[in-house]
């Protein structure tokens, strides 16, 4: 089953509803991953031999790819030759 299940036409909130929500939801996670990706980036500085800094960054980079590409945008998952 997919994690985002679909309202259906038995509910009392509308589409522009639920997408103002889960908008706001959206941006409330990109501003937490900001915040999370600046962290890192702290710990990484005190530990800059740690090469598995680097591969957090890399499959950080490869999820937001594909975040970019359910958005519309392929150009990050066909620069890095992922499946979509």
């Amino acid at each position: 089953m997919c994690s985002m299940q679909r309202a259906t036409k038995n509910t009392k909130q509308t589409a522009a509803e639920v997408y103002a929500a889960r908008y706001a939801e959206c941006a409330d996670l990109l501003k937490r991953v900001t915040a999370q990706l600046e962290q890192h980036r702290t710990r990484q500085a005190a530990d800059p031999r740690d090469w598995g800094f680097a591969g957090d960054l890399g499959r950080v980079a490869e999820e937001l790819a594909y975040v970019l590409a359910s958005l519309g945008d392929r150009s990050a998952v066909d620069q890095k030759g992922l499946e979509y």
